[in-house]
């Protein structure tokens, strides 16, 4: 090779273009003279700065970026895995806006089934129980337990029945006949693993869901114990859904804008105890606001008292489900209704609010034997 020619061939080897992995005069044959370049250079003790701070995905050849090229891991592998047996966070979506949303349709079809009573109402609470129990069945089964969601849909409708016409209800038996039958369906498979878990289960779901809901009805119906009128009830009704909800909302602006502190953060991280103290408060102010509306039997105690309970109890409500969802690793358990998630994301304040507002007024107020 002639003079020249070495020159030539060393000023190609500190051509930028060809050391960046770009096209050019001397880049040769691209990648492979890139490789030639940058080995030369390091056996001259001297490293380019592509080199030493990673190549781009068109000039290194690898397909990696320049954040992962030091790793050798793309930014999606980089993440840490989810920890197991923790729920996945709720969607952004679930926002204040879907809330009052999904209040304001709901709202005026619960007004008009409790004014209307009867079987129209007794139908509601029956939707509502069938969309929960297979909610909480669904939970379970993704558990490993294997509940049997048939004969649970079949005691809840009865459970509401027994409530709904305690006279005419045989309710020992209908109690005896669900404990037997379950236990029996058990022999089907006796082979298969969690076979008393399952019955457990099921059992467990007809009075979680079935029961405590029953108490709705327990309500619309309870003028006919009380001696009152029966379009009373509808206020009876109200008044629970009124003081609960009210509770809930409280909890949630109140924890959203000041919620630091999180007693129960391996129950629900989201809960805390500003929001919890915000929660009780509204519910106090409303079952003032109540009286003064469309509850006019309750005395001025009766509406601090009857607010205080049912702010606590509906937050324990709100905390058993989310002990439940977060058991069975689950986030919401279902996307059924905007800005909440399922029926029993909306309803669980309620199961544990409603039989409190029952039986306060049938005791305390009312002072049905």
């Amino acid at each position: 090779m002639s003079r020249s020619e070495r020159a030539r061939a060393g000023a190609g080897a500190s051509d930028p273009p060809a050391a960046a992995g770009l096209p050019g005069p001397s880049a040769g044959t691209g990648r492979s003279g890139t490789a030639r370049s940058v080995v030369r250079s390091a056996g001259a003790g001297q490293a380019s700065p592509p080199a030493a701070t990673g190549l781009s995905s068109e000039s290194a050849g690898t397909g990696l970026s320049s954040e992962s090229a030091g790793t050798g891991l793309s930014s999606q592998s980089a993440g840490a895995p989810a920890e197991p047996g923790v729920a996945e966070p709720k969607r952004s979506s679930w926002s204040l806006g879907l809330r009052i949303a999904s209040g304001v349709l709901f709202v005026p079809l619960l007004v008009l089934l409790a004014r209307a009573g009867g079987i129209a109402f007794w139908s509601f609470v029956a939707l509502e129980v069938t969309l929960g129990l297979i909610e909480f069945y669904r939970m379970m089964r993704g558990k490993g337990l294997q509940p049997y969601p048939a004969l649970g849909l079949l005691a809840g409708y009865g459970v509401l029945w027994v409530a709904y016409r305690p006279h005419t209800s045989q309710a020992d038996f209908f109690a005896t006949g669900t404990l037997v039958l379950t236990m029996a369906l058990g022999l089907r498979r006796p082979e298969l693993r969690g076979r008393v878990e399952g019955i457990a289960v099921t059992l467990f779901g007809v009075l979680y869901v079935g029961w405590l809901s029953a108490h709705l009805v327990l309500l619309r119906e309870l003028p006919w114990r009380a001696g009152t009128a029966y379009r009373d009830g509808a206020a009876y009704v109200l008044l629970a859904f009124f003081l609960t909800w009210s509770c809930d909302t409280g909890a949630y602006a109140v924890g959203r804008l000041l919620g630091r502190t999180r007693p129960w953060a391996n129950i629900s991280p989201r809960k805390s105890l500003e929001g919890a103290v915000g929660g009780l408060v509204a519910a106090i102010v409303a079952g003032f606001v109540a009286r003064a509306w469309f509850a006019p039997f309750l005395r001025p105690i009766d509406a601090a008292l009857l607010g205080g309970l049912t702010g606590i109890f509906a937050q324990v409500g709100d905390l058993v489900e989310s002990l439940l969802k977060r058991d069975a690793r689950h986030g919401d358990s279902s996307d059924l209704i905007p800005g909440h998630g399922g029926i029993l994301d909306r309803f669980d304040s309620l199961l544990f609010g409603a039989p409190l507002v029952f039986y306060y007024l049938k005791i305390v107020v009312f002072r049905v034997p």
